[in-house]
């Protein structure tokens, strides 16, 4: 977790200087959450700091009945109002081995488990168990997906394809695919042909162009971290944030990957390339989710 400080403009700070950014947060949070549901001895809080455009730092525990804060996690985030996708049935789940809690939505465009941090858990539920009050379930409206990137790579453009015979192979794979499904028989040695047509096509293109010149964009899993993400997205819009700290310069990446649209935020020192609309994002993401209301 970390590795992602950089990307709320932390980069190079030293250990005293994480201490006194800690200090801060818990004596002067900038906004201070208190569960709705608590017992008489402790409150389960959530306290954050903010360090520039919606970036910054929080801090998730409790206060004991004399008033003192016991720090149970620590993170940094960057938020959005702006709903990524909506969910009627939030799944909420704790991570193997610890104590965060993850958002597990189910994407249809993906055809899998997407799995995120989640940014403002005792914001909105009881603090004990892993639901919605019922207060917020009426006010719910959807889930705003946001990412951090401790590294980056900016690619250009993939370029039009105009090849229209691989796109008349590629509609007829679909429509195999829909009669294998169906239980036409024959279907499945048709479909075999057709994948290593597509493959061979794909083949000629990848020793031309490399990889990238190929794939357009892409968004999978980092081996065992759920919420860590390889992807590669579009830009489509870029803001430049500067950190109210020790002015560091964080781009805002607004990246559309896969058909899913979310924003991602990194250090201009972690980022190799000029970022311009149109371009393309490479990069490792920690995607967060923060539940709207």
């Amino acid at each position: 977790m970390y590795e992602f400080f950089n990307a709320v403009g932390l980069a190079g700070c030293d250990q005293n200087a994480f201490m006194t950014m800690e200090n801060v947060l818990e004596i002067n949070p900038s906004v201070k959450f208190v569960a709705s549901n608590n017992t008489k001895d402790d409150n389960k809080v959530e306290l954050s700091l903010y360090l520039g455009e919606n970036l910054g730092i929080r801090a998730c525990g409790f206060e004991d009945r004399n008033g003192n804060f016991i720090r149970e996690s620590y993170f940094p985030f960057f938020e959005s109002d702006r709903v990524t996708i909506k969910e009627e049935n939030l799944d909420f789940d704790r991570k193997r081995n610890s104590d965060e809690v993850l958002l597990c939505s189910e994407v249809k465009e993906f055809g899998f488990l997407l799995f995120s941090f989640v940014q403002n858990l005792y914001e909105v539920t009881d603090g004990a168990s892993l639901e919605l009050t019922d207060e917020y379930k009426m006010l719910y409206r959807g889930v705003s997906l946001t990412g951090l990137s401790h590294n980056g790579l900016i690619l250009l453009p993939k370029g039009e394809d105009n090849d229209k015979e691989l796109n008349n192979i590629e509609a007829r794979r679909r429509k195999l695919k829909n009669d294998l499904f169906a239980g036409k028989d024959d279907a499945y040695e048709q479909l075999t042909l057709t994948e290593m047509q597509i493959y061979s096509k794909i083949d000629k293109r990848v020793k031309k162009n490399g990889v990238y010149g190929v794939v357009e964009n892409t968004f999978k899993p980092r081996t065992i971290d759920l919420d860590i993400y390889r992807v590669v997205g579009t830009i489509e819009d870029i803001r430049e944030v500067k950190t109210e700290v020790n002015d560091q310069i964080v781009y805002l990446l607004d990246l559309n990957c896969c058909g899913l649209d979310f924003i991602v935020a990194i250090n201009s020192g972690d980022l190799v390339g000029i970022p311009k609309e149109g371009r393309r994002f490479k990069g490792e993401v920690w995607l967060q989710s923060r539940i709207l209301v």
